[in-house]
């Protein structure tokens, strides 16, 4: 055992055991202890708004992307580079875009492109 946690007997004497508080003693301990819990309770308060904001926005967000709908478009060139593209179709999901995108380079296309309907490409080959 070590004797770094041991405490001696004169170390013993220096905690005084304290008596009861007087009335006034007594009322001042008590709202100090009132005041604590208060500030404590502000502080949950806040964090507890401002977690419902945030899944507030968060349910906004997720409104908004499942009113709207995505539509990929399949494009495509046949000859030369040098052709303007050609619209294979346009599709709700980027899976079908794809596979029609693939079905033209198959058919013989020189390049094909998957874009959104921000019009970034998000598949080329």
């Amino acid at each position: 055992m070590s004797t770094k946690y041991l405490m001696r007997f004169f170390e013993f004497n220096s905690i005084k055991p304290t008596g009861p508080l007087s009335p006034d003693q007594a009322r001042i301990k008590s709202l100090k202890d009132q005041a604590k819990r208060a500030q404590a309770a502000v502080k949950a308060e806040r964090a507890r708004q401002k977690i419902q904001t945030g899944q507030q926005d968060l349910a906004k967000v997720e409104s908004t992307k499942k009113m709207t709908s995505n539509s990929y478009k399949a494009q495509y060139k046949m000859n030369n580079a040098y052709t303007s593209w050609m619209t294979a179709g346009t599709y709700g999901n980027f899976n079908d875009a794809l596979a029609a995108a693939l079905r033209k380079k198959k058919a013989g296309a020189i390049v094909v492109r998957v874009e959104d309907r921000n019009k970034v490409i998000v598949y080329f080959s």
